[in-house]
């Protein structure tokens, strides 16, 4: 047997020179095709995001806007597509059915009806008592407050009346029932207040802008004679009712009427703290107006 000559090799030596093609398909390999398309996918992504997070108006006649809200007032909506579109659309509230925003947006407090507040009132006073009869007198007071739900707010206030007198002329007081003990005579006092309490919404389920409230707490009250470094210390509880109306968003105009039943029971007098008998009982009537701050 004969051994069979040996087979060229391609492109060898007298051998035929094989081509090879190439198809598309093999020009490109898998991953690269795969490398392209994420590719032209990012280039195009930028456009795409507008329109999947756009805000949208639904009105009541079915119709469809599809865009950015630039204005979102009271009485109108403009809703537009910004660079892409210089047009807007001005939408009556009156006509909107439905609004739809590309991201979470908070209702304002005014709706939502929930969250921490912080006010600041001007107060008038007007005081009533046996034992001391103080004139008329403005303050100023401060609350702080959260409502958990439409139907209740819990908080706390200080209240500061700067500059208070005594009607029936100086009030004394004496260390002891003897003639011959200390006494002192004073005329104008100055007020501060701390209460604690809550305020309860019987009409939460109305659709009021203007909301009512009644108001219950306690209070820790000190009466100080200016120039003297003496005090009077008494608490006693505190009712009231008031309402609360939305300027803008977060601004609410807030006026309330209160009574405060105080008895001063303790005194610091030339610079020892003791009993007062009888305890002062004092009615305090209060009106304010203010704004507060709502979150």
């Amino acid at each position: 047997m004969k051994p069979h000559p040996p087979t060229p090799s391609p492109g060898g030596r007298g051998g035929a020179k094989k081509r090879y093609t190439l198809s598309h398909r093999e020009r490109v390999p898998p991953r690269e095709r795969r490398g392209v398309r994420l590719f032209f996918a990012l280039c195009l992504l930028p456009f795409a995001i507008p329109s999947a997070l756009a805000d949208k108006v639904i009105t009541k006649d079915g119709k469809v806007y599809t865009g950015k809200i630039m204005i979102d007032g009271d009485k109108a909506v403009l809703i537009g597509n910004p660079p892409f579109d210089p047009n807007s659309t001005l939408i009556q509230t009156e006509d909107i059915k439905t609004i739809v925003y590309d991201e979470y947006r908070q209702n304002p407090p005014a709706e939502r009806r929930r969250g921490g507040a912080i006010g600041l009132r001007l107060s008038g006073n007007a005081y009533s008592s046996g034992e001391l009869s103080l004139k008329p007198a403005g303050g100023l007071e401060l609350e702080g407050s959260f409502r958990p739900h439409p139907v209740i707010e819990l908080g706390g206030g200080f209240q500061w009346v700067p500059g208070v007198s005594a009607s029936g002329g100086d009030f004394s007081i004496s260390a002891s029932t003897s003639p011959g003990g200390p006494a002192r005579g004073y005329q104008t006092f100055g007020q501060t207040t701390m209460s604690i309490g809550g305020k309860i919404y019987p009409f939460f389920n109305e659709k009021w802008k203007t909301e009512p409230y009644l108001l219950a707490g306690y209070a820790w009250s000190r009466l100080t004679p200016k120039g003297s470094g003496d005090s009077f210390k008494g608490a006693g509880w505190q009712l009231g009712a008031g309402a609360i109306h939305p300027l803008s968003r977060h601004l609410f105009l807030e006026g309330r009427f209160g009574c405060q039943n105080l008895a001063y029971d303790t005194v610091s007098f030339l610079g020892r703290e003791a009993g007062i008998s009888p305890e002062i009982n004092q009615h305090q009537y209060s009106l304010s107006i203010g704004l507060s701050y709502r979150i």
